[in-house]
């Protein structure tokens, strides 16, 4: 028994020896690699971008599965425009460390901006392999397939990460709009609601939702969101071309006109516009009481509609339009069927 036991601590103390200088040369790695990254930081401070690719590119040599060394030599590389020879150097490390999972996904970031969907979703799908409860390979392997239109793998993908990771809004976005994409307005309405709780700012994501609501005929809550779109970014043409003909449609013409104004000043080339402000500047003209103001409103329609055929020749129905306003008669104001809905 005593045998035994000598033997076991005998056994105990090998694994300690062994161990010792292996945790040393881990913690000494460890330090390497930050010690590069400092460096590699502060080179890229001082623009001297090659000398700092060469200490990050240490540093991910040193401790492969750091994310923060992989963004820094990746965001280094865009600046400076090397975004091919990026992916010779990750080609090169896939190679010398084909078991790292962060390898692996960095080399499918720089794939993604490269536009090369196929060869992305392979290193997204390796690096999730090599490590299946990360949710950043799902959650880029869902982004990808959904761009392929390979629907059915990107909800697959992101189901898997929304289990790893429940509270990740670009997940709730993407499920949202493979949901919508499949006419599942209510599943699509519930993720983009839990996407817009976890992240506000998402544009996207807000004017997706509108659509819903605008579906359902659920217009002021549609309008809200399009103003909060606005009020984020008011160069935004999408949220406020729906704005401004909803406002047409509603009958609420100083609105409409303010909103196809704005529009027409963001997409000056559009005779669509110009045709859409036009008629919305007749309407309102409509209900003016003031003979001026009418007049004046009448004088920037026909601006509108000059514009209109200047950008689009054949429009006929603006040059009617025009006719009618040069020659001092009212054109068509009823709304009805006739007349041309933004």
């Amino acid at each position: 028994m005593l045998i035994f036991r000598l033997n076991r601590f005998l056994l105990l103390l090998v694994f300690l020896v062994l161990l010792v200088p292996a945790v040393t040369r881990a913690a000494t790695d460890e330090g390497r690699a930050k010690s590069y990254f400092d460096e590699g930081m502060d080179l890229d401070k001082q623009r001297k971008f090659d000398e700092a690719i060469e200490k990050l590119t240490l540093a991910v040599r040193m401790d492969p599965e750091k994310h923060t060394y992989h963004e820094a030599l990746f965001m280094t590389y865009l600046s400076t425009r090397q975004g091919l020879k990026a992916i010779q150097v990750y080609k090169g490390l896939v190679r010398d460390f084909p078991k790292s999972s962060a390898v692996h996904y960095w080399l499918g970031r720089l794939y993604l901006l490269s536009q090369s969907l196929d060869q992305s979703a392979r290193e997204f799908k390796e690096s999730a392999s090599l490590a299946p409860r990360d949710e950043h390979p799902w959650i880029s392997l869902g982004h990808v397939y959904y761009r392929m239109g390979k629907d059915a793998e990107a909800m697959a993908a992101y189901v898997e990460a929304n289990r790893l990771s429940p509270k990740v809004a670009v997940v709730h976005g993407g499920l949202g709009n493979l949901y919508f994409k499949q006419k599942n307005y209510p599943m699509a309405q519930k993720e983009f609601e839990e996407s817009l709780a976890l992240d506000p700012g998402s544009t996207e994501i807000r004017f997706n939702l509108s659509l819903i609501y605008e579906k359902k005929g659920e217009i002021d809550n549609a309008i809200k969101e399009w103003q909060q779109i606005l009020d984020d970014d008011p160069n935004e043409t999408g949220a406020r071309e729906r704005l401004a003909r909803v406002y047409y449609q509603m009958g609420q013409y100083a609105n409409a006109v303010k909103e196809y104004s704005m529009l027409s000043q963001l997409r000056q080339g559009s005779p669509g516009v110009y045709m859409a402000l036009g008629e919305s500047q007749i309407m309102l003209a409509a209900a003016l009481d003031d003979p001026n103001d009418r007049a004046q409103l009448m004088n920037a329609a026909a601006e509108s509609f000059q514009h209109t055929i200047q950008l689009d020749p054949n429009n006929e129905k603006a040059k009617k339009y025009l006719d009618q306003l040069k020659k001092k008669a009212h054109p068509p104001i009823k709304n009805d069927q006739d007349s041309l809905a933004p």
